[in-house]
């Protein structure tokens, strides 16, 4: 959700993909240009290829020139075959497995696989982490941007956001509250 907002902010036209026909729904309701719903489960290269096939083809142009990848897995490679040249693929998480990339198509498509990490970009360019806190700020000042929850839990059944989590059924934001 923050992707989508972020990426509209920023004026992209966003492609969003996702697992479900809701998340992807969420997603277009939030402003999404396009979504698709990617297959589940481990995929073969020919399925692979398919989807490369429907990211590309949801681009409207030559490929994405910025792909925010949370997911990881076998739907990394289909991404990173999706993209224009010169573009920026974000490693942001890997829930569905940490993906081995093909690094050929970064030479033959110039593109940059950039790490995500937030932990460490706090202690190691606090900063920069106080310039891009103060932009999301004034985005969210502006209207631009706001926090999408959808569930809160009472922190006795924090489990049951864990499981939601780990299930993948977590449309936007997760909140346990530690007090009423």
């Amino acid at each position: 959700a923050a992707a989508v907002e972020l990426g509209k902010a920023m004026g992209a036209r966003v492609v969003a993909a996702a697992s479900t026909n809701d998340k992807v729904e969420f997603a277009l309701e939030l402003g999404a240009d396009n979504g698709l719903i990617y297959p589940s489960g481990p995929m073969d290269k020919a399925a692979q290829k398919a989807l490369s096939g429907e990211f590309k083809l949801s681009t409207g142009r030559d490929g994405a020139d910025v792909v925010f990848d949370g997911v990881g897995g076998d739907y990394a490679e289909p991404a990173l075959r999706a993209m224009d040249w010169n573009g920026r693929y974000l490693v942001v998480g890997f829930p569905a497995g940490i993906p081995s990339l093909p690094l050929n198509l970064t030479l033959l498509k110039s593109v940059s696989v950039i790490g995500v990490f937030w932990g460490a970009a706090v202690s190691r360019d606090s900063k920069a982490h106080a310039a891009n806190m103060a932009e999301l700020m004034q985005l969210y000042a502006d209207g631009k941007i706001k926090p999408r929850v959808s569930r809160t839990f009472p922190l006795e059944r924090a489990h049951e956001a864990i499981q939601a989590l780990s299930d993948r059924t977590a449309v936007g934001k997760i909140v346990v509250k530690v007090d009423d």
